[in-house]
């Protein structure tokens, strides 16, 4: 089978290699795998390195697939069906044990850059048939994390206020499902082609942060001066700031990726405690294809690659030229 290998810390590290197809354990699920999708971990394990040490390893962690053939005892699907890997391969339910504890495709696992994978039943889930395999890849991480910043880490209710960063594929989950629940969401960009984008989608409010730097103090005017109830933050120590200004008294905000290792922010007269989001659990992933198949909602795939072009595809990613995610197609 085809697979991309990263061996070093740069693009030119990243190979098409042929790889064994290795058979089905017991209680393991085949994929043929058909669609991936990237998530900004990915880049950052290429530039940084896999803390895990692995190498050369197999990247990405979000994916869709087709189950070939499954091992014995396996009950969970049945070989036909379509199904997609959970991000953490042994965190299924209830809070997460450790961040040292679980185990995430892409990184300290091969992830699912290849034509095909096997996977322990537990860690599968039934892709939801609403969707295509492109689509359904966009769930297992970005569609996931913002499905526990709005609904696991925070009761998000009709008419609260959501303020979300960026039209990235967390943010653009989000307000695809934030509006789904009532809420009322302001976005912002520095792009206003991709704010346009946004409002077309369903969003309150937009603000281009690169013309309104106090996009926070716009964001609190837009609530009558309350403030929101959530925000998304995805931005780093430099938005954080203005994430807090746009913040109402008791209002959360949802530390997402490399915000989730701060304990408590200081802020004028108060310490804001944030939510740690960690994508989520394989029964939170069941939970999501459930909302998404009820709903109708379907992800944004904005650029598609072939799985020889992910270096290209990464670059994109790097770049910022695309609106919600970009997706490998393997054939």
């Amino acid at each position: 089978m085809r697979a991309i290998e990263i061996s070093g810390s740069s693009f030119d590290q990243l190979k098409l290699v042929e790889k064994s197809v290795a058979d089905p354990g017991p209680g393991e699920v085949q994929l043929r795998i058909k669609a991936a999708t990237l998530n900004y971990r990915d880049l950052l394990l290429l530039q940084r390195g896999n803390p895990d040490g692995k190498l050369p390893y197999v990247p990405l962690s979000c994916a869709c697939g087709e189950v070939t053939a499954v091992g014995k005892g396996v009950t969970r699907v049945q070989v036909g069906d379509r199904a997609m890997p959970a991000f953490f391969q042994n965190w299924f339910s209830g809070a997460i044990p450790s961040q040292e504890s679980v185990r995430a495709l892409g990184g300290a696992l091969d992830g699912v850059a290849r034509e095909v994978g096997c996977f322990p039943q537990e860690a599968v889930v039934k892709a939801p048939d609403t969707l295509g395999d492109l689509e359904a890849a966009t769930l297992p991480c970005a569609g996931l994390t913002a499905w526990s910043a709005l609904f696991v880490a925070q009761a998000t209710k009709p008419g609260d206020t959501v303020l979300l960063l960026g039209t990235g594929g967390v943010s653009i989950a989000a307000l695809q499902l934030a509006k789904a629940a009532g809420a009322t969401v302001i976005i912002t960009s520095s792009s206003e082609s991709k704010l346009v984008r946004a409002r077309a989608m369903g969003a309150d409010h937009t603000i281009n942060y690169r013309s309104t730097p106090a996009w926070g103090d716009r964001a609190r005017e837009l609530t009558g001066g309350r403030g929101v109830e959530l925000v998304l933050e995805v931005g780093g120590a430099g938005t954080l700031e203005q994430s807090i200004r746009a913040l109402r008294e008791g209002g959360k905000i949802a530390a997402i990726g490399l915000l989730t290792g701060t304990t408590v922010w200081q802020a004028p007269g108060r310490a804001i405690t944030p939510l740690r989001i960690r994508v989520g659990n394989r029964d939170q992933l069941e939970d999501l294809v459930r909302g998404m198949v009820a709903t109708g909602l379907r992800p944004v795939v904005d650029r598609v690659f072939p799985l020889e072009e992910l270096g290209q595809a990464l670059a994109t990613l790097r770049s910022g030229a695309f609106f919600g995610k970009i997706a490998i197609e393997i054939r």
